[in-house]
């Protein structure tokens, strides 16, 4: 009897039914076709952000290499000048310590009373200058322990120049 009951309410409103349906699918293809456009929307604004970041990106980059490369070309001229007045000084103290070997020059330290800062002037009176300071020849040997102990002292100013230029650089960048 229930299929008896289903199929008599079924023919007396089939039209009712199959209306309701395509009145159901109608409704649910409208509403997929406004879902498939709020997500196209989406995926375009999406998009567009994406491309407005990865723009700012290279732009961001391209600045950022720009200034790389101009503060290594300045720190490249900073250590070039810092290296051939480093090597001048070093041919410097190479002419000097040959001349020494050679015996065409010698070193001489004038002796100074260290206490006062002042130099110690030979037994005769007068006006007291340089020329009158106590002076102590020193061998070859000697003498050429004292320039190395000169290029040793040249070498570290320069890179401590060097290196506070440098610093300086960085932190003007900065």
């Amino acid at each position: 009897m229930e299929t008896s009951l289903f199929a008599a309410v079924l023919k007396a409103y089939w039209k009712s039914a199959v209306a309701i349906l395509l009145a159901a699918t109608l409704v649910w293809w409208i509403e997929g076709l406004r879902w498939d456009a709020d997500v196209s929307k989406l995926k375009a604004t999406h998009t567009a952000e994406l491309k407005k970041i990865s723009d700012q990106a290279v732009i961001d980059l391209t600045n950022q290499k720009k200034r790389t490369e101009a503060a290594q070309t300045a720190l490249s001229a900073l250590d070039a000048k810092h290296t051939k007045e480093l090597a001048d000084e070093q041919a410097k103290n190479d002419r000097l310590r040959a001349d020494v070997a050679a015996g065409t020059r010698r070193v001489r330290i004038a002796a100074a009373n260290l206490a006062t800062c002042e130099l110690v002037g030979n037994t005769t009176t007068g006006t007291g200058g340089v020329g009158d300071a106590a002076q102590v020849e020193l061998s070859g040997a000697g003498g050429r322990a004292v320039l190395d102990l000169r290029a040793s002292a040249i070498k570290d100013d320069k890179v401590i120049q060097y290196l506070q230029a440098y610093i300086s650089k960085i932190v003007e960048k900065n």
